[in-house]
């Protein structure tokens, strides 16, 4: 069916995940969203490009491993499912146990915010049923031939957080793989100054996505780490590597807030839930969970922060800020915005630890000179309403680098410094709970001498 003038979601009472399939280097997952008549349905698919990675793709022996097939297809069918969130999720395919709990986890905590912005409760707990039932799925019994001293691949996202563990792992006298899906000029970069190799893969969503959106579909937050957790996966398996190390920090574990008993996370697909129910059911597949961890789990914002103030041959390459990363290339900006909670977040914490003039420089701008700022800066401190809606860290962390500045002369004149010094006594008791560093049981015993120097004073 062609794209409707006018999308009606509730008329689609169904989300098929049709299957997959994996020819000449590319994994196309498809997807089906059904009403009451067949005619009517939309059919999607979305194409995982691996023909970058230099990998040979002759024969049976190069397909990568079905259960990451299954795994990406499945975690991927959030872009789908949100256009119309139905009721029922049906996986045209017979699948275990493990891997309806995964979709239905997978649901409920990486479409939190997407369900609280367009009121959709329902949405977080669909109906889930497949056209049969695996005790196991193919190849469960087959041996994992993954080996744990292979080189790591490192996802790369621009930021500071996957610098310093590229760097940390450098220290150790490692070579990791860096990782990226599609191209962004900060991780290009990011991955140059590194010295070390970088790897692509290209994610293509189906083109009907855009006019649907046009047309009346639901938007919103998908758990995209997820996904792209899958993609790294697969990656790691075709290139013979070892294990995919995130850079997923503590603060990520911490909801924005509770709305109809359910935990609203913006970043629930980079903590410490997601990170063990995928390393669970790598288990269930009868694939060795250390295949998949986050090296900085145990560290807060600042702590990372601390460690990052040392990379300076990064400062003027690092981004994170999400307009950077805008679908649309015609929207991305090639540097900060300087308006944007992310932005403002990252400032705040790296000001105390770089110093206001290489900040300033790395920003263009001091942004705690800029009052229109201040209401976004109270929100990140905890002081008005939830915790924005993207990637940052804790109340605690932003309090108590805004308690450091208030005693620097430096930053003693600036708007938002002078304005927050009111609130000194506030911000000062919000910066006592700031969490301590708690050693992540995930860490594979042969990341143990890395794991310890990162966590060295």
């Amino acid at each position: 069916m062609p794209v409707p003038a006018e999308f009606v979601p509730a008329y689609f009472d169904t989300l098929v995940i049709s299957g997959y399939d994996f020819t000449d280097g590319q994994v196309r997952s498809h997807y089906a969203l059904t009403g009451p008549d067949p005619a009517q349905s939309l059919e999607f698919t979305e194409t995982f490009d691996f023909r970058e990675l230099g990998a040979t793709f002759d024969g049976p022996e190069d397909r990568p491993d079905e259960r990451l097939l299954r795994l990406l297809t499945i975690t991927a069918c959030v872009s789908y499912y949100k256009l119309a969130a139905p009721s029922r999720l049906h996986l045209g395919f017979a699948v275990t146990d493990f891997e309806r709990d995964y979709l239905a986890q997978v649901i409920r905590g990486g479409l939190g915010e997407f369900a609280y912005e367009n009121d959709l409760p329902a949405a977080l707990e669909p109906e889930i049923t497949a056209d049969g039932a695996l005790e196991q799925v193919p190849g469960a019994q087959t041996p994992d031939t993954w080996r744990v001293d292979a080189p790591a691949l490192v996802p790369v996202g621009g930021g500071k957080d996957s610098i310093v563990t590229i760097e940390t792992l450098k220290a150790d006298g490692q070579q990791p793989v860096l990782f990226s899906v599609n191209q962004y000029q900060p991780i290009d970069d990011t991955i140059e100054v590194s010295g070390l190799t970088g790897v692509r893969v290209r994610r293509r969503l189906d083109p009907k996505m855009g006019e649907l959106n046009k047309a009346g579909a639901y938007n919103g937050h998908i758990p995209v780490t997820a996904i792209n957790s899958a993609i790294a996966l697969l990656t790691a398996d075709l290139l013979s590597l070892g294990s995919v190390v995130m850079s997923n920090e503590q603060s990520a574990d911490i909801e924005n807030l509770v709305w109809h008993g359910f935990d609203v996370n913006h970043q629930w697909s980079k903590s410490i839930v997601y990170e063990n129910l995928l390393r669970q059911t790598l288990a269930d597949y009868g694939l060795n969970p250390d295949r998949y961890f986050s090296l900085l789990r145990a560290l807060p914002e600042t702590a990372i922060a601390d460690r990052f103030a040392s990379c300076t041959q990064y400062f003027d390459v690092f981004v994170s800020c999400n307009r950077s990363f805008a679908l649309d290339p015609e929207r991305r900006r090639s540097r900060w915005c300087g308006e944007c909670p992310k932005c403002l977040f990252v400032y705040v914490i790296l000001a105390p630890r770089i110093g206001k003039e290489r900040i300033c420089e790395i920003f263009d701008g001091d942004l705690l000179d800029e009052t229109e700022h201040l209401e976004l800066y109270r929100e990140l401190a905890g002081m008005t309403k939830h915790k924005p809606f993207e990637c940052v860290g804790d109340y605690a962390e932003v309090a108590e680098s805004l308690v450091s500045l208030m005693d620097r002369p430096e930053w003693a004149d600036d708007a938002i410094v002078v304005e927050m010094t009111q609130n000194r006594d506030e911000l000062t008791e919000r910066a006592a709970g700031k969490a301590p560093i708690v050693p992540s049981k995930n860490v594979p015993a042969h990341y143990a001498r890395v794991f310890d120097a990162l966590l060295a004073p």
